[in-house]
């Protein structure tokens, strides 16, 4: 081999390993680069931080849960356990969902036929008990309206819910504001979809307990890409009334007051009764998530156990077998 051949070859070994080492140091100031941009990212948020705004003016929220056992259960927490825990799953999603808000709370019940004093302290503290004079227990419900009447110019929001109905959704506010203001009907009032969970799938009961469920393609709207109809079963054992709205009500004398107007008088309270001054909504099976609580319970799930409504969701494949994976 030539000696002109062997230098040659040793520039280019130079030349090469001079980019190898060029290479090497460029890899390692990237890290070394990006260790220190990351160590200064709290002095950068800082420096550029954003100006304190001024606290905006919380809701001020009164929601009335109606609650009613057994005399049996008042009086014996352990007849009554399943109850206890659905009042406190019950309470606790309001407090969860309405903690950017002035919230109170009241129990609508009856002498000795709640079981409120079992409850966590934490949530007796918050809560207020309002044992009316005893009646029809169907029909503590309609008593309950009194409740927002009366204190109709000293809440901006008035929200109904029954104690196995759970609310996880810390923006319902603003989707019933964009709802009311964009929907183009002055009596529209939007309600969430209902769900239970059993053995791992999430079933909307109110589609899947009617096989000739139907909602209204006519008078259906969208915005801002979703979509809500009126349904033929509106009820949701939940609602939420705007100030603006409860005075619209009021001044229809609620001639539905008391009566059973559909179905019994539970649900002619928390939802037929309203139809004397509004049209109920509920988002639209394509998004039937967008506003949602959940019924704490899964009765209607095993009244209706079939898999194939397409109102029935589930994460994961059901009919698959999970691997057995052995160590080797």
């Amino acid at each position: 081999m030539s000696a002109e051949h062997n230098t040659r070859r040793k520039v280019m070994h130079f030349i090469f390993l001079q980019m190898a080492v060029l290479q090497e140091i460029s890899r390692v100031a990237k890290r070394y680069t990006r260790m220190m941009l990351f160590y200064q990212r709290n002095h950068i948020i800082n420096l550029f931080k954003e100006k304190e705004q001024a606290e905006k003016e919380r809701p001020k929220v009164f929601a009335a849960v109606a609650h009613i056992t057994s005399v049996e259960e008042s009086n014996n927490p352990e007849k009554a356990a399943a109850k206890i825990e659905r009042l406190r799953h019950t309470i606790d999603g309001l407090l969860t969902s309405f903690a950017h808000c002035d919230l109170t709370i009241t129990i609508q019940t009856l002498p000795n036929r709640h079981v409120t004093a079992y409850l966590p302290e934490y949530q007796i503290k918050c809560i207020q008990i309002q044992e009316g004079p005893e009646c029809d227990p169907m029909l503590v419900e309609f008593r309950l309206q009194e409740e927002f009447v009366e204190r109709v110019e000293k809440f901006d929001w008035f929200l109904f819910i029954e104690d196995d109905i759970v609310l996880y959704d810390a923006f319902i506010l603003e989707k019933l504001e964009n709802f009311n203001r964009q929907s183009g009907y002055e009596q529209a009032i939007l309600y969430p979809n209902r769900f239970e969970m059993y053995e791992g799938t999430k079933r909307y009961i109110d589609l899947t307990i009617d096989p000739d469920l139907s909602w209204n393609q006519l008078s259906s709207v969208e915005i801002e890409g979703v979509k809500f109809a009126e349904f033929s079963n509106p009820h949701s054992a939940f609602y939420c009334l705007s100030r603006k709205q409860m005075k619209q009500w009021i001044k229809t004398d609620r001639l539905f007051k008391n009566k059973v107007v559909y179905v019994g008088l539970l649900e002619s309270a928390a939802t037929f009764c309203l139809f004397e001054c509004f049209s109920i909504y509920k988002p639209h099976p394509s998004n039937l998530n967008y506003f949602e609580v959940r019924h704490y319970d899964s009765k209607y799930s095993k009244l209706h156990p079939k898999p194939e409504s397409p109102y029935t969701l589930s994460a994961v494949n059901n009919n698959s077998h999970t691997p057995i994976v052995k160590d080797s």
